[in-house]
């Protein structure tokens, strides 16, 4: 009985492991590379409307 409760224990504390620690996908839109060419394409729009300085 006590093997059943410690392997119990066991088996729920690892499946919660899994399940927090699991890596998940980051969404195409958030990733490093799709910030960046968004934030460029912003500046870039910035500089052509005469709004380079923010004003």
């Amino acid at each position: 009985m006590i093997a059943l409760t410690i392997g119990s224990l066991a088996a729920a504390v690892g499946i919660y492991l899994v399940i927090v620690l699991w890596p998940q996908r980051v969404p195409k839109d958030r990733s490093v590379t799709e910030i960046r060419r968004r934030a460029e394409s912003e500046r870039r729009a910035d500089y052509r409307g005469g709004n380079a300085h923010g004003r």
